[in-house]
């Protein structure tokens, strides 16, 4: 199956809304969206969020039979930890690369063990954390993908036989096209991939960026029957905005703006 992830227009945070360019992004986002074959839609409670989605999706059938589904785990990964210089509450990511790089910090990297790190406890982030991947894997198992260990099993059998798909042209037809489509934040799109990809949270909020209004697509791999992994086939794709001459949105970059 197909999960995309589409980050929210370009913000305004004061009015959790967007700006004018963020709701110019988004009308360049639903012509990219129209012809989407959409399963499932979901959506951050965030105004941010949900404008997005409703807006990106204005022109496709999906809203003429379907509601977006609402969930309160999709807000943004905000969730507070304690800074050790100065006491003060502060987010769990966008940390300075000599903290984040730091050798009494490297448990942060650790794809099994960064949940355990003495900062992040400080706030908690492990439980945050476990409800967005509970939340993640109920929506998968609508789908018949149940997550066993690192990867997912599913009971989908049509189309499939015992065999080992050994080359692209024989595993295409054992896709599963359907599409789901979640409307979301950047803190919390991280926490979901990498439990799909089994990656340190961390490392994909330190090292990564998606730009607002971006779309992420993974697709499952199915080249065992029964047996699903996730794999990235687009990360922050803008191409919406540069088929019209719109530049990205820096907003969550430290750099002030992207060339076209």
């Amino acid at each position: 199956m197909r999960l995309i992830f589409v980050r929210h227009c370009d913000p305004d945070y004061e009015k959790d809304s967007l700006t004018e360019k963020g709701f110019k992004e988004a009308s360049f986002l639903s012509e990219r969206v129209k012809n989407w074959n959409i399963a499932k839609a979901y959506s951050s409670p965030m105004g941010r969020a949900l404008t997005t989605a409703k807006t990106a999706l204005s022109k496709n059938e999906y809203l003429q039979k379907n509601e977006i589904s609402v969930l309160p785990w999709l807000r943004e990964f905000n969730y507070p930890v304690i800074d050790s210089e100065t006491g003060e509450k502060r987010i769990a990511w966008d940390l300075l690369p000599d903290f984040f790089t730091d050798k009494k910090n490297r448990d942060l990297m650790d794809a099994e063990n960064w949940q355990n790190s003495a900062f992040l406890k400080t706030g908690d982030i492990s439980s945050f954390y476990k409800t967005v991947c509970d939340g993640l894997d109920s929506i998968l198992e609508e789908f018949d993908y149940k997550r066993d260990g690192m990867i997912y099993k599913t009971d989908r059998k049509e189309g499939q036989s015992d065999f080992l798909a050994k080359s692209h042209d024989v595993f295409k037809d054992f896709v599963d096209d359907r599409t789901v489509v979640i409307f979301c934040h950047l803190g919390v799109m991280f926490a979901m991939m990498s439990h799909l990809l089994n990656i340190s949270a961390p490392c994909l909020w330190q090292n990564f960026f998606v730009a607002p209004s971006s779309v992420t697509i993974l697709n499952s791999e199915e080249r065992k029957p029964c047996i699903a992994s996730w794999r990235v086939q687009q990360l922050g794709d803008t191409a919406h905005l540069y088929k019209n001459g719109e530049p990205p949105s820096s907003s969550g970059y430290f750099a002030s703006a992207f060339p076209l």
